[in-house]
């Protein structure tokens, strides 16, 4: 509701300029230039996904392949074949005389994950030929007990923490989520900045251009050499401010600027400024310290476990084959179950690092490091707000003098007592300042968008980011 309203006011001062760009078109431009908002929208993306691996109990995953096995002949101590060879290449199988005897093939299925343990089901099919494919007979082949070879099979990663896996991944989702909504404020916080500073360099630049005209004009009239002088240095320094202005304002030239632009910016900030008056501010809620606490839980759970890098043990799989039937061809499902072993002899210290790495106090020291500079940083900005004010105090006090002076002026050019370019050059003065005033006050909205920012309210923009964990 808030963004609709902010909008239709922005769409109505955009009418008064048909071929003058929008506000909200020229952020979506900068947004959609911006590398960092589409990497942050792909970790979202990523994050997101590795979240309803974890959340959801129902995930289907299916698996071909084909392997490459080879299998030697089998003969009894008194050396008689017992079984052939059999070899598998490609899901190919050949006999020992390169004959093709079959296929192989592999069909594995996940579907479900029950407290780290995965479970799914396993088709290892093999189909021999009942005769030969290039002799004589017709090629008459089919299914060699399929059915027996069917297995469910569940697996548990015993280097696999649960909880504190679950904690690194909603760590990572929340984290990715502050990314995504920092990278959209931060392009919309540029924005603004971007056509306020246009505005103010464009109006200075035609202010100062202005007052080097009419200086030029006084300078040609003087007779006196010392007021020549006078009249020069003004020109100069009006000059080197002029070259200064047309630099800064040549990175702020790849829109096209509008009076009317400026207008609707100034009005979206005034509305998202009033409607955000009771900002909380938790720094709890914030998306990146949630994302560092719950890291921190993480890593306090992985400490516990700092011996798992050395066990030689990493997977445990229970298989059981439900359709197999004895010597007697009477049903009687098998089972088994299966080990994982390996044991690293030497290394070069990598299961000490990794040991190391999960007794370390790294994400303690990191939550309290990023909890200090953001403490920082929001002090600088209500800091940089009390100086901002003051200069606005400042600037209110210049423009009355200057209102005053020229009011002087225009009674003193009615009584002849000064020129036209006194008082052209007192009506500028007095035009600075007004526009001074404005920009501290722009800076200072400015400032105060800044300030949300780091209460991660919502400014402009996807919603996105507001999402929650169920």
């Amino acid at each position: 509701m808030k963004k609709k309203l902010i909008l239709i006011i922005g769409l109505l001062l955009t009418f008064l300029s048909i071929f003058g760009i929008s506000f909200e078109e020229l952020y979506k431009q900068n947004l959609n230039k911006s590398s960092t908002y589409v990497q942050a929208e792909m970790n979202l993306k990523n994050a997101e996904l590795e979240m309803k691996q974890i959340d959801q109990f129902f995930l289907p995953y299916v698996q071909v392949s084909l392997d490459t096995i080879l299998k030697a002949n089998i003969l009894s101590s008194e050396g008689f074949l017992i079984k052939e060879s059999e070899t598998s290449v490609g899901g190919i199988l050949f006999d020992s005389s390169g004959d093709i005897i079959g296929y192989s093939f592999s069909l594995k299925t996940n579907f479900a994950e029950v407290f780290g343990t995965n479970i799914g089901l396993s088709f290892p099919f093999k189909i021999y030929f009942e005769t030969s494919p290039k002799g004589d007979e017709e090629g008459f082949y089919g299914p060699w007990n399929l059915s027996e070879q069917i297995a469910v099979v569940a697996s548990r990663d015993l280097t696999k923490i649960d909880k504190a896996e679950r904690l690194s991944t909603e760590s990572k989702y929340y984290s990715a989520l502050s990314n995504y909504y920092l990278a959209q404020t931060n392009e919309f916080i540029n924005t603004i900045e971007d056509i306020f500073n246009r505005y103010y360099n464009e109006k200075t630049i035609e202010l100062t251009q202005k007052q080097i005209d009419i200086l030029k004009n006084q300078y040609e009239s003087a007779t006196e050499e010392k007021a020549k002088d006078e009249i020069e240095k003004q020109i100069l320094t009006a000059q080197k401010t002029l070259e200064g202005l047309k630099a800064n304002n040549v990175s702020l030239e790849y829109f096209d600027f509008t009076e009317d632009l400026y207008t609707e910016t100034r009005n979206i900030i005034d509305t998202i400024i009033s409607q955000n008056t009771d900002v909380s501010i938790d720094l709890s809620e914030r998306l990146d310290l949630k994302a560092l606490h719950l890291n921190e839980e993480s890593s306090k759970i992985q400490k516990k476990f700092w011996f798992l890098p050395y066990l030689p043990f990493s997977t445990l799989t229970l298989k059981v084959q439900p359709f197999t039937s004895d010597e007697n061809d009477e049903w009687k499902p098998s089972w088994s179950i299966g080990l994982d072993f390996q044991l690293t002899i030497f290394d070069k210290g990598e299961r000490k690092l990794a040991s190391d790495n999960m007794k370390s106090n790294l994400a303690n020291l990191t939550y309290e490091e990023s909890l200090k500079q953001i403490e920082e940083t929001i002090m600088g900005l209500e800091t940089k707000r009390k100086t901002l004010n003051f200069d606005v105090s400042i600037n209110q006090i210049d423009l009355k003098n200057a209102q005053e002076d020229y009011e002087k002026n225009i009674d003193l050019y009615k009584k002849g007592f000064i020129t036209q370019d006194d008082l052209s050059l007192s009506e500028i003065a007095l035009q600075m300042n007004k526009l001074n005033l404005e920009n501290t006050e722009n800076s200072l909205k400015v400032n105060e968008l800044r300030l949300m920012q780091q209460y991660y309210v919502n400014l402009w923009g996807d919603n996105n980011w507001k999402r929650e964990l169920k």
